[in-house]
């Protein structure tokens, strides 16, 4: 599944980019889960597309610097980075997604902040 599922992690990508929302819902399965950061507070994972779609709304368009998209089997991390911030930290991270019968059945979310330099 590998190029195909970098295929579709990018597709995600743009339509997140560009505010596109429905797009964006036709990468998710029906049953897809999507863990958070917890970087500013407690997350909960969420669970199915509408309660996904209703999260990630208000966060489309503006977002981090993407970085690599890798695949192996079923799984694809993107990487990415928000710009250096006032107090010179960086929140850096990487979004896993698991692929199931070419839709994101999960996206995962890890970051920490660091000093740049």
């Amino acid at each position: 599944m590998g190029d195909t599922g970098m295929r579709l992690v990018e597709r995600f990508n743009d339509a997140w980019h560009r505010g596109d929302l429905t797009t964006v819902a036709a990468c998710l399965a029906e049953d897809v889960t999507y863990s958070p950061s917890a970087w500013d507070g407690p997350a909960r994972t969420l669970r199915g597309r509408d309660a996904v779609c209703r999260a990630f709304a208000d966060h489309l368009g503006s977002g981090p610097t993407l970085g690599a998209v890798r695949a192996a089997g079923d799984r694809v991390l993107c990487e990415w980075s928000w710009p250096l911030a006032e107090d010179g930290t960086v929140l850096r991270g990487v979004d896993l997604y698991l692929l199931r019968d070419g839709l994101i059945a999960a996206k995962d979310v890890f970051s920490k902040i660091t000093t740049d330099g």
